[in-house]
């Protein structure tokens, strides 16, 4: 068996080892640091939640920098080297780092595109919420939102629960503008939106795992009940 000289294995080991170093420790002298707290709907600090930062808009991946899980204080902080990122936070109950979120998890929505030059500091807030929480920011009727429900079913016919809707003017949103709260037992919907047009679909994880391609559209004027939707798997 062939030894590995003293200085090859010296160099693996110290790679190794910065390789396991937490995102906020690599810092240098030339770095931007990104700090700020994870709050929740009512401005109270999240306990438990990490930022996730992206390099590129593509955030259904795993994260090129994550930061340390917040204490009581909902505070984070992460060192990145300059350049653009995409930037959410998430918060999940199961206390995992990776994989689709479950029900009861949170998330800050649509990425925060941010750009640091050297020694940049920045602060900033991030608020998550789950779905049921999204849902009821927007479930308020008004003269200027009409209400649409309905029914997500598989391609038999068969309710799914849970599922929720997703409505959106664009057809492939990263995350979908209006979204409902999700399905009961007999994968029943309701939704609030102003009138217009959209593109519609249905989901059964917060957020999507993917972007959601919403293929079927429609114009909607008024209120709207019997309104089915296949969740496409």
């Amino acid at each position: 068996m062939t030894v590995p000289r003293a200085p090859y294995l010296y160099s693996f080991v110290v790679f190794f080892l910065v390789a396991l170093l937490p995102a906020d420790t690599l810092g240098a002298a030339d770095s931007a640091v990104l700090q700020g707290r994870i709050l929740d709907m009512s401005g109270n600090p999240v306990q438990g939640a990490e930022v996730y930062v992206y390099n590129s808009p593509q955030v259904k991946r795993p994260a090129d920098f994550i930061s340390k899980s917040t204490a009581d204080d909902g505070r984070f902080h992460i060192v990145l080297p300059p350049g653009e990122y995409w930037a959410l936070a998430i918060s999940r109950k199961s206390g995992l780092r990776y994989g689709p979120l479950g029900m009861g998890d949170k998330h800050s929505g649509e990425p925060l595109i941010l750009s640091f030059e050297k020694n940049d500091e920045r602060d900033i807030d991030f608020v998550v919420l789950d779905l049921s929480e999204a849902a009821r920011k927007q479930s308020k009727k008004s003269s200027e939102t009409i209400l649409i429900s309905g029914r997500i079913v598989d391609s038999r016919g068969k309710p799914i629960h849970p599922a929720y809707l997703v409505a959106d003017s664009r057809q492939e949103p990263t995350i979908p503008a209006y979204i409902s709260a999700w399905t009961d037992k007999q994968g029943v919907y309701t939704l609030y939106l102003p009138p217009g047009h959209y593109y519609i679909g249905a989901a059964s994880v917060f957020p999507p795992a993917r972007a959601v391609s919403l293929s079927r559209q429609v114009i909607l004027e008024g209120d709207v009940t019997g309104l089915d939707v296949v969740l496409e798997e």
